[in-house]
């Protein structure tokens, strides 16, 4: 059973509305630059698991996606006395588009296909005072039913 594990420093990035315009009387649907950039540093941290982990080819079986986000404290909640401890994000981003993110980026690099990812765990936090924000991944190839 394949399993990769990785984690991405810094904030996570939801994926955004797709922008449109038109060229030559056509229009082009494409994705903001913080969604491409976003996507981007995914998809280098996973090629860097992957080769660490030694593979050569992606997963092709049923996959379970288990994904961790964690976003900073804002300054403002900042507490001198009583520091901040973590507990659950309630606000934006939603967890559906930073997991969209996600999957897209690791799309053809982790696995094949998206369509391939068959269970779902996934939580957003909100930071404990002094700790910076990440994103923890880990795709896990499961057996057949």
């Amino acid at each position: 059973m394949k399993q990769l594990e990785f984690t991405i420093p810094g904030e996570p990035i939801s994926q955004g509305r797709p922008r449109f315009s038109t060229h030559g009387g056509f229009a082009r649907a494409y994705d903001p630059k913080k969604s491409r950039d976003g996507k981007a540093v995914v998809k280098l941290c996973a090629k860097e698991a992957i080769d660490n982990a030694g593979w050569t080819e992606p997963m092709s079986g049923p996959i379970e996606m288990l994904v961790q986000f964690a976003i900073a404290l804002p300054k403002s909640q900042y507490r001198k006395r009583t520091p901040v401890t973590r507990k659950w994000r309630v606000k934006k981003p939603d967890i559906d588009n930073l997991m969209k993110l996600v999957k897209d980026a690791c799309s053809s690099v982790v696995f094949l296909d998206d369509n391939q990812v068959v269970r779902v765990i996934a939580e957003k936090i909100q930071c404990a005072q002094d700790e910076a924000p990440f994103t923890k991944i880990r795709f896990t190839e499961l057996k057949e039913l």
